[in-house]
């Protein structure tokens, strides 16, 4: 399992109360410079994200039987639009982040893991990276044809046979 470097511009995204719209710019002055700045930690967080995925696509952990590495894509969610300056669609709410305005609250990890959890019992392939982050709008369970986690390995058994076992 791997869970991608999460792109940090989403604290300034986030419905923030006042406190959080005063005291951000003095804690993270880099996103509150007007320089650029922002765009480019933007884009490097793209580019790391990319990176990771190349390298575990490139086959490299899918040699052993019991041992992978699988992307789980639900942390795109939070990622920035670029530019960052355009509209985000979606917007999580200030109950999901703690009062510092930057990390997630025991809401906020409920909701990673719940979002983690579906991520888990999803095919690659075919992960949900772009639903909106509401806590338990939907929960997976396994099921008589997949009730292992998937890995590249056997989402390629499901999609051939509904099954992940042969």
């Amino acid at each position: 399992m791997y869970v991608y470097i999460t792109d940090v511009s989403v604290s300034v995204r986030v419905q923030r109360p006042l406190m959080c719209r005063l005291m951000h710019p003095l804690f993270c002055r880099c996103f509150h410079r007007g320089g650029g700045e922002l765009l480019d930690l933007v884009r490097q967080a793209r580019l790391y994200q990319a990176a990771e995925m190349a390298l575990i696509e490139s086959g490299r952990y899918d040699t052993r039987p019991d041992f992978t590495v699988v992307v789980q894509p639900f942390m795109r969610l939070f990622n920035a639009p670029l530019p960052p300056t355009e509209p985000l669609p979606l917007v999580i709410h200030q109950s999901y982040i703690t009062h510092d305005c930057f990390h997630f609250s025991q809401k906020g990890h409920a909701l990673a893991a719940n979002l983690l959890w579906n991520n888990l019992l999803e095919p690659v392939g075919n992960k949900s990276d772009n639903v909106p982050p509401v806590l338990m709008n939907s929960f997976r369970c396994p099921s008589k044809q997949a009730p292992y986690i998937f890995t590249n390995k056997n989402s390629q058994i499901f999609y051939k046979t509904g099954r992940q076992e042969t």
